[in-house]
């Protein structure tokens, strides 16, 4: 399955996330729907945390691919749809933090080939990480890293290297440098998820404001 939204003419408009995920069970073309009301909210929300356009972009098709393939399991009780979705979306970027890199299991799972992150998209992403209202949570952030972690992040992050680059200029193995650089971001992490302003029923609520107003 390709998780592009498709939108039947809005016959499904007025069904809330959660009512689109129990009928995506038996309606499974439904999901697409549920994919353009909150990929760009969770695009953000990862895009903010990795300060990173391609990890950012891979965690959003894996946290909607996961709760593709679990959809069946959801029960609209203790938790909402949106609720639901930003809980696999946590523990994903938790797991990116610890290894420093995206899972991609779910995405095998489906048969999804490989995401990747044009011009325009990288364009888009920086939009979404909005660094001029992050900078100063941000240079807060670096400056309480450790030096090893702080180095590597900028490499990563500010210069773009790639994970090899940044290996060969801080003089350790690659999977030390994706380390050093996952655990800077997740207390870069920490510090933004402080922000009221980023948390994700915050973003879902500009998405909707945004929606209304056109």
């Amino acid at each position: 399955m390709g998780l592009v939204g498709t939108n039947e003419g809005g016959v499904h408009e007025d069904l809330d996330d959660a009512e689109l995920i129990l009928r995506s069970s038996r309606e499974p073309e439904l999901f697409g729907l549920l994919f353009e009301r909150h990929a760009e909210a969770m695009l953000a929300y990862f895009a903010r945390r990795t300060l990173d356009a391609e990890s950012a972009a891979e965690l959003v098709a894996e946290t909607f691919a996961e709760a593709f393939s679990s959809r069946r399991r959801f029960r609209d009780e203790s938790v909402d749809g949106v609720g639901w979705l930003y809980g696999i979306g946590k523990h994903l970027l938790s797991r990116y933090f610890r290894a420093g890199a995206v899972e991609a299991r779910s995405r095998r799972r489906l048969g999804m080939p490989e995401r990747t992150v044009s011009d325009d998209d990288y364009d888009r992403i920086e939009e979404l990480i909005d660094f001029e209202r992050l900078g100063e949570a941000l240079a807060e952030a670096m400056s309480g890293l450790p030096e090893e972690q702080r180095e590597a992040v900028r490499l990563r992050v500010v210069d773009e290297r790639s994970y090899g680059e940044v290996a060969a200029e801080l003089g350790c193995t690659e999977p030390t440098a994706r380390m050093r650089v996952s655990r800077g971001l997740r207390r870069i992490a920490n510090v933004l998820e402080t922000d009221p302003t980023d948390a994700p029923i915050e973003l879902e609520r500009r998405r909707w404001q945004r929606r209304s107003n056109t």
